[in-house]
């Protein structure tokens, strides 16, 4: 074989590999990566993880399945230098409300989406949001809600009530971080309401509460 001929087949072979796999060199699969690349080619301040160090950045959980309309799931920033910021790839799908270091994601569509937070140095991280349709849990669980009266705690002792509306009891609450506050009581507790003390240092806190059939609903409690 000539070197020319080498030179050919060579060049060949290298685009089947660009084409199979990209120009990162793996086959990426994720079914939300062209939400992702669109999301971070319109915000090219914000330093896609993918492809450059995160600067400490992290997200938790990394992924998290929200099957119905109106459901929730509640994640957490850590690493890098505060204040974060919050955003969704697709807002067509799913919203996200929150900036300090925690935030909640809410599905105006069942469907896969992500979650990325970026810090003061615009570094950011990402989760990958799955929705996959339930005819056991999606009419109880798209009813499901929870308030919280009032949702500012100003200081240590400071009392909210919450209570949860549709979806199916019994129901079943969890707090996120239990150094900031706690429910009167235990740590965990069930009923249509419960009450939340504020007892930890500033740190927004969140609240979630769970049906029997497994649907979940959360709510941010600032705490300045």
């Amino acid at each position: 074989m000539t070197i020319r001929t080498w030179e050919r087949v060579a060049g060949v072979a290298a685009a089947v590999v660009l084409a199979a796999f990209g120009p990162c060199g793996c086959n990426n699969d994720d079914p939300n990566t062209s939400d992702l690349d669109n999301y971070f080619e319109s915000h090219p301040l914000v330093n896609d993880p993918r492809t450059t160090t995160s600067g400490g950045v992290s997200i938790s959980p990394a992924s998290a399945q929200v099957n119905t309309v109106g459901g929730t799931a509640v994640f957490s920033a850590t690493g890098g230098h505060s204040p974060y910021s919050w955003d969704v790839a697709n807002g067509s799908f799913g919203r996200v409300s929150g900036n300090g270091a925690q935030g909640v994601y809410t599905a105006l569509a069942v469907g896969n989406n992500n979650v990325i937070v970026h810090d003061a140095d615009m570094n950011a991280a990402v989760a990958s949001i799955t929705g996959a349709s339930s005819s056991s849990s999606s009419n109880a669980a798209a009813a499901l809600a929870v308030s919280a009266s009032p949702t500012t705690l100003a200081a240590n002792g400071s009392l909210s009530v919450l209570k949860a509306t549709g979806g199916q009891p019994p129901y079943t609450w969890t707090i996120g971080n239990a150094n900031l506050g706690s429910f009167q009581g235990s740590q965990t507790a069930t009923g249509t309401s419960v009450v939340y003390e504020r007892n930890g240092n500033t740190g927004d806190n969140s609240v979630t509460v769970t049906d029997s059939l497994g649907a979940k609903a959360s709510i941010i409690l600032n705490q300045p």
